[in-house]
């Protein structure tokens, strides 16, 4: 679960700015909260912001964040675009920080980054915000020297010592994050495996670019998804019947034009697959994600599709995509959703209501929320104003992002107003109760009509 996300000096972010999904003084909707001893937190969150007001960037910090741990990208952290509008900020380090909870323990990982170099970075045991413990914290001085303090479980011998002391001088450069070393490396550090597995199994962030993926393995691998995906295309009332896998001999569906392309699948999975008995790619030729795999000993090719139904009871094949940009975004969350059910994930999507109509997303959020089985959460940014509504959302579930007078982002809860549980928040949102609106200006100011008379030569 994610507790708090805290972002400094990153792209529309100046000061430090924290989005949480601790719980406020609302009380209503016990089932919408997951607990944690004394802690709290929330299974969902909105976040609403007129375009250009950093909503993105909040879910672009966190993908970046587990760019950097989980593939060890230190490429991504030379591109770290600071925070351009504070003379004051030029000067100061860029800071990415998530604190989390995974099985029985929270940890806060973070790092500050300046010039393309990793300056400070720290993992702590946050012991459900009781008190702080130290599990790593990597030092640089301006002069290069790289120092790491460690938890005094990982320093009991001269061979933990020397170990650490290799990684501040040798092994550690100054754009590589070292809870990716840590992770990987053959002496077990418990807690930073564990941070490490978050990071990688249990925070999925989605943007409106997004095509879905992995639908064909997760329908042959992931028990339970293929019933779950087709329950759900089926009552969002897609047109879809249900999705089923169809088989193909990889020269057949290649053809003669893309021989070349099937062989080279066939040898890859023949002579390279190092024990993987499957490749998910995007083929050139129908633009959507296939599975080339060994089955009864030949290599063959696994494609998704959608069956429909008409009224004499028949069915057509479409593939993927014939369907409608809805549909596929529909089919790009259901996994997301269907994990963020059944495991304690998180599940960030940037854009929720792109091309999927308003009534589907508000009636799919109710059913998530209101379900008491969840055990992920669900945070998402949007403009959907219909979906404002204290019958679905808790208060302190509702956020909103809000750049000031120097541009930068601003975030805070609808609980931070004194509004009573019985207010219609859409309309007050859209009159500007609560910010976060486009300021739009006069409209009638805009001379059109002079600038289309200057283009004909009128």
């Amino acid at each position: 679960m994610l507790i708090r996300l805290v972002l400094t000096n990153f792209l529309s972010f100046g000061p430090e700015t924290e989005f949480n999904t601790l719980t406020g003084s609302p009380r209503r909707k016990k089932e919408h909260i997951y607990n944690f001893g004394e802690l709290e937190l929330l299974k969902t969150a909105a976040i609403y912001g007129a375009n250009g007001a950093g909503k993105s960037n909040l879910a672009k910090g966190a993908s970046l964040l587990r760019q950097i741990v989980v593939e060890g990208q230190w490429d991504k952290v030379r591109d770290i675009q600071p925070f351009r509008l504070d003379k004051k900020l030029e000067s100061l380090p860029s800071s990415l920080e998530a604190e989390f909870i995974i099985g029985e323990q929270s940890y806060c990982y973070g790092l500050s980054i300046q010039q393309g170099k990793i300056i400070e970075e720290w993992l702590y045991r946050t012991h459900f915000g009781k008190k702080d413990e130290i599990v790593f914290n990597r030092t640089t001085s301006p002069k290069g020297i790289t120092k790491i303090e460690v938890h005094s479980e990982f320093y009991k011998t001269e061979q933990d010592r020397l170990r650490i002391k290799l990684y501040e001088e040798e092994l550690l450069k100054e754009d590589q994050p070292l809870i990716t070393m840590m992770a990987n490396a053959k002496q077990v550090f418990r807690d930073v495996r564990l941070a490490y597995q978050w990071f990688s199994h249990y925070l999925i962030i989605i943007f409106p670019k997004s095509k879905p993926q992995f639908l064909i393995g997760r329908m042959l691998g992931q028990l339970g998804f293929e019933a779950f995906a087709n329950e759900l295309i089926a009552s969002l009332k897609t047109g879809i019947h249900h999705l089923e896998l169809k088989t193909y001999d990889i020269d057949e569906f290649f053809g003669k034009d893309d021989e070349e392309q099937a062989r080279k699948i066939k040898t890859e999975i023949l002579k390279n697959s190092n024990g993987k008995r499957a490749i998910q790619l995007r083929a050139a030729k129908v633009g959507e994600e296939i599975l080339a795999m060994l089955e009864g000993g030949k290599v063959v090719i696994k494609r998704l599709i959608a069956k429909h139904k008409n009224e004499e009871g028949q069915y057509f094949d479409f593939v993927l995509d014939e369907e409608s940009d809805g549909t596929l975004r529909l089919l790009d969350l259901a996994p997301a959703l269907f994990q963020s059910i059944n495991s304690p994930s998180t599940v960030i999507i940037d854009e929720i209501d792109q091309s999927v109509h308003p009534f589907l997303l508000k009636e799919l959020i109710k059913k998530f929320v209101a379900d008491e089985q969840t055990k992920g959460q669900f945070i998402f940014t949007t403009h959907e104003s219909n979906l404002l509504d204290q019958k679905v959302f808790r208060q302190d579930e509702i956020w909103f992002a809000e750049k000031n007078n120097n541009g930068a982002t601003t975030l805070y809860p609808l609980s931070d107003f004194n509004i009573r549980f019985d207010l219609d928040i859409q309309k007050g949102y859209l009159n500007g109760r609560f910010g976060a609106i486009p300021f739009l200006g006069n409209l009638e100011d805009l001379n059109w009509d002079i600038y289309a008379k200057e283009e004909q030569g009128i």
